[in-house]
C-alpha cells in the first residue's frame, strides 16, 4: 500500500492511495473489506 499527498478540496480532504495485492493471497471481496476498514478508521480519527 502506498499513500499519497492528502489534499484539501472545498471542504473535503482527499488521500489517494495504491492497493495492490496478488489474487492468490485474497480476492477482491476481501480487497474491499480492507479499503472499508481503513476509511472507517481514518473517518473515526478525524473525529476525534
Amino acid at each position: 500500500m502506498i499513500w499519497g499527498k492528502y489534499r484539501k478540496k472545498l471542504f473535503r480532504y482527499y488521500l489517494p492511495e495504491a492497493f495492490q495485492f496478488h489474487h492468490t493471497q485474497m480476492d477482491g471481496a476481501h480487497a474491499g473489506r480492507f479499503l472499508e476498514n481503513l476509511k472507517k478508521e481514518i473517518n473515526d480519527l478525524r473525529k476525534r
